[in-house]
C-alpha cells in the first residue's frame, strides 16, 4: 500500500520529467548559447569525508528543521560538490519543501524551493520545482510558477559564499 508521502513524490517527480521533456528542452533550443550550464560553474572535488556530527544548531533556520537536515546528511552528496538534499511535506496540503545541508559542515543552505499542487487537474505546480542539479557543479535550475501572477519562469542560481545567487530568470512564454 502506498503512503501519501510516496503518491505525492512519484507526482513531483513525474512533473519534473514532464517539464524538462516539454518546456526546458524548448527553452534550452531557443538560446542554448546563452544560457548557463553547469559545466560553466564546477563545484570544488566531491566532498568524500564523514558527515559533519550534528546540524549547525547555532544556525535558526538549520535548527528548525534540524531532524529533516540530520536525516539528509546521511544521503549522498546531490550538489555543488557537499551538499545533500533534504525535503519535507507540509503538512496535508500537498506542498513540499526542499534544501541543502552541507555534508561537511551540517549548515543548510538559506534558500530552499517550496511548491504545493493546484487543484486544477493536469496544472503545474505554483511555486519553484528544481530542474536540475548537479553534484559536480554549483548551478541550480529551477521551474517558478508565480503563485500571484502565475507567470512561468526559468531561474538560474549559482552557489557562492554559501548563498544561492539568482543569475537569471528566464520567461517561458509557451506555458498554458
Amino acid at each position: 500500500m502506498k503512503t501519501k508521502a510516496s503518491i505525492v513524490k512519484q507526482i513531483y517527480l513525474a512533473r519534473i520529467l514532464l517539464i524538462s521533456l516539454l518546456g526546458f528542452s524548448s527553452v534550452q533550443s531557443q538560446a542554448s548559447t546563452t544560457l548557463p550550464k553547469g559545466k560553466d560553474y564546477p563545484a570544488a572535488p566531491l566532498y568524500t569525508g564523514k558527515s559533519a556530527a550534528q546540524v549547525d544548531r547555532t544556525d535558526g533556520f538549520t535548527n528548525m528543521f534540524r531532524t529533516r537536515f540530520t536525516e539528509a546528511m546521511q544521503g549522498p552528496v546531490v550538489f555543488a560538490g557537499e551538499y545533500a538534499r533534504a525535503e519535507w511535506g507540509c503538512g496535508g496540503s500537498g506542498c513540499y519543501m526542499i534544501s541543502f545541508i552541507n555534508k561537511r559542515t551540517g549548515r543548510a543552505l538559506h534558500e530552499s524551493f517550496t511548491a504545493y499542487g493546484t487543484e486544477l487537474e493536469g496544472s503545474k505546480p505554483v511555486g519553484e520545482e528544481i530542474l536540475y542539479i548537479n553534484k559536480s557543479s554549483k548551478l541550480l535550475v529551477t521551474y517558478e510558477v508565480n503563485e500571484y501572477s502565475r507567470k512561468h519562469f526559468y531561474n538560474y542560481y549559482v552557489l557562492q559564499n554559501e548563498s544561492l545567487n539568482l543569475i537569471k530568470k528566464i520567461p517561458n512564454n509557451n506555458s498554458q
